[in-house]
């Protein structure tokens, strides 16, 4: 996936304005966009969310998106949201593991599936 087709992310940034702070940090380490590396860095922004308040907003409206995203996209954003986001929340028994639980229904049907 390059930076130009990682058009989620895009999308995110635009429709969740608190995760241009996380954009910013990513361009400037890296001089480019790395799509996979954002989505890390973007679930640990997350997960941070999660634990200072299990009822962000802005951290709501991330988890929305990113459940509407994959219920309909194919592809390198699918993966993208799968490799990037789903495997790097954390497991039953690790800090922020609630986090599992407020994912929407289609990233939730893909982490019981695939775990």
């Amino acid at each position: 996936m390059s930076a130009r087709d990682a058009s989620v992310i895009h999308e995110l940034i635009d429709r969740v304005p608190a995760l241009r702070p996380v954009l910013e940090e990513h361009l400037d380490a890296y001089d480019t966009l790395l799509p996979h590396v954002l989505m890390g860095d973007i679930t640990r922004w997350l997960i941070d969310r999660f634990r200072l308040d299990p009822h962000d907003q802005s951290m709501q409206d991330a988890l929305e998106f990113l459940d509407r995203s994959f219920a309909t996209s194919r592809g390198a954003d699918r993966e993208l949201i799968a490799a990037s986001f789903l495997e790097n929340l954390p497991r039953a028994g690790e800090d922020g593991a609630g986090l599992r639980d407020r994912v929407g229904p289609a990233l939730r049907e893909h982490l019981e599936r695939f775990g």
